[in-house]
């Protein structure tokens, strides 16, 4: 496998100009400093939920850990039902570009949740969300739907503003009838069924809280690996997405986010082991302004055990204790994870479609906020936030907080399994666009050579001024069979400091990047991921191929 890079080092530039319909909505700036921009989406309601429109920046303060920040950024946002159309271009090429009016647009993603929840809950969740989707007929607000399950995240419809559409995929997906990753009463060993002695009693026990543990931290994994996938697909579409995870819960609980989220030293080992996975999870939603809806797919939630279950009355007092501090913690956590993300958690009601209305409706108005962290000010961990207003009767929601991650690791320890997630994740990451196109199938060998170009354009890779031109980048690429087995894979990084007419090249025309993949004669799937390993933003698009 070869690969060329078509930049001004040594090689001349192949960077043919992109007509003016293919061209990303945005292109994020080249940076010359270590400045980061918090930026804080903020609903601002009077008492009855109305927006409160026409606040000037004078009206707000904004907190940080207690203290009062400079606000650099203030705009009063109104958005339009604007579809997040990817960018039309000629057969044989694809990218992960969004067109349109991005700073008018808002979007809404719904995701059903079968890895916590029950199989009857999922059924009523279905239930729920094709009834809102008939409710929403006509709005043209543009939502996709998600599913997470054992597999990951699946993509059940991409986004459409026509309900209709998204309700007809859903009737026809069939998530598989797996049993989820959740508690319940009759995980509880009893001691009048397991019988015989003390020892074999105890030896069960601890072989079913072994199970549980790591089918929690699976679940865990999974979980927060959705969200990742989730905040990284939308991170390029401006302003504040509205996230409805509709479940029967999250496979952690409040004081273990409390813990890791404030550094606490000694953390239990489980804790240690997903600490990246919270760490990046929070950084990617932070970076997406993606705001939280928790919806509990319960509904009316009856504590205790069911009718059905096999509990001896001297664990029936044991059992109800347990099921009530469960419910409690997940309430809790539903609560904590909308806060800390500016959203809302929806439970004990019976009635969810006014959740899914609540959360479209909340990004039709808001207030964005933004200031600047200083290289200086780069102390890792969690940061509270406080927005407040200077308006007789207002009600402020934002979001509670944010992460900063160890530049340590956002730079080198997250980059492999940064890496992984987007090249096994079915979206496309887009905070950073990238054009993938086929430039030729060539025999080779008992094989054949398909030769490829990645394309980033003008002013989307970072270039350090400050550190003498630096520039790094990942190219990678993962083939994929029809089954879904990888077959061919193909990985470079290129790291180097630039002369200055090759920024300028660079700034002007963008980047090409070439390489090819040995493969026998079939139908493939190839997924082509590159990370700006300075900044952490990644791109990614899928592109079929077939080998004659």
């Amino acid at each position: 496998m070869r690969a060329v890079l078509a930049i001004p080092l040594s090689l001349m530039l192949l960077v043919p100009a992109l007509g003016e319909d293919t061209k990303p909505a945005e292109q994020a700036p080249t940076l010359t400093s270590r400045s980061e921009l918090v930026l804080v989406p903020t609903l601002v309601r009077d008492k009855s939920g109305s927006p409160i429109a026409g606040l000037s920046k004078s009206d707000f303060a904004l907190l940080e850990n207690g203290a009062e920040q400079k606000i650099a950024v203030f705009e009063e946002i109104k958005t339009a039902a604007v579809p997040a159309k990817r960018a039309t271009l000629p057969a044989g090429e694809f990218s992960n570009y969004l067109v349109g009016q991005p700073a008018l647009r808002r979007i809404t993603i719904i995701v059903m949740d079968s890895i916590n929840t029950q199989f009857a809950d999922r059924a009523y969740a279905r239930e729920q969300i094709l009834k809102f989707l008939q409710e929403m007929a006509g709005d043209n607000d543009p939502i996709a739907l998600l599913w997470l399950n054992r597999g990951g995240i699946k993509v059940v419809h991409d986004f459409t503003t026509d309900p209709i559409v998204l309700a007809k995929a859903l009737r026809r997906s069939k998530p598989a009838a797996e049993t989820p990753f959740v508690d319940s009463e009759e995980s509880l060993p009893d001691p009048t069924v397991l019988g015989e002695s003390q020892q074999l009693a105890s030896m069960m026990d601890n072989m079913e809280q072994n199970l549980l543990a790591a089918q929690r931290m699976l679940a865990v994994q999974l979980t927060l690996d959705g969200m990742q996938q989730i905040a990284k697909a939308y991170a390029a579409v401006p302003g504040r997405k509205s996230l409805i995870w509709a479940s029967g819960g999250f496979p952690f609980s409040i004081d273990d986010m409390s813990r890791v989220l404030s550094g606490s030293a000694g953390l239990p080992s489980y804790l240690n082991d997903i600490l990246p996975y919270y760490e990046r999870t929070w950084q990617a939603l932070n970076d997406a302004n993606i705001a939280l809806y928790p919806v509990d797919v319960r509904g009316l939630v009856v504590l205790g055990p069911s009718a059905g279950s096999r509990v001896s009355a001297s664990n029936f007092g044991r059992v109800s204790q347990r099921a009530h501090l469960t419910h409690m913690d997940t309430l809790a956590t539903f609560s904590e994870f909308a806060e800390m993300t500016g959203g809302q958690a929806y439970f004990n009601t019976n009635g969810l479609t006014h959740a899914f209305h609540d959360a479209v409706n909340d990004s039709a108005s808001y207030y964005m906020l933004g200031f600047y962290l200083t290289q200086g000010d780069r102390r890792p961990g969690w940061r509270k936030l406080q927005v407040k207003v200077a308006h007789a009767g207002a009600h402020v929601r934002a979001r509670s907080g944010f992460y900063v991650m160890p530049e340590e690791k956002s730079k080198d320890k997250a980059r492999v399994s940064d890496i992984a997630l987007a090249l096994n994740s079915p979206l496309d990451f887009t905070s950073l666009p990238v054009l993938a196109r086929w430039t030729e199938v060539a025999p080779d060998g008992d094989k054949k050579r398909a030769v490829f170009e990645l394309v980033l354009p003008a002013n989307a890779a970072i270039i350090d001024e400050t550190d003498q031109n630096h520039m790094s980048i990942d190219f990678e690429a993962a083939v994929r069979a029809p089954e879904g087995k990888i077959v061919a894979s193909h990985g470079r990084t290129v790291d180097a400091h630039l002369k200055p007419d090759a920024v300028a090249q660079i700034r002007a025309s963008g980047i090409t990047y070439k390489g090819d993949l040995d493969l026998p004669a079939g139908e493939y799937t190839v997924r082509f991921v590159v990370r700006d390993n300075l900044s952490g933003r990644m791109g990614s698009v899928a592109a079929p191929l077939r080998v004659p």
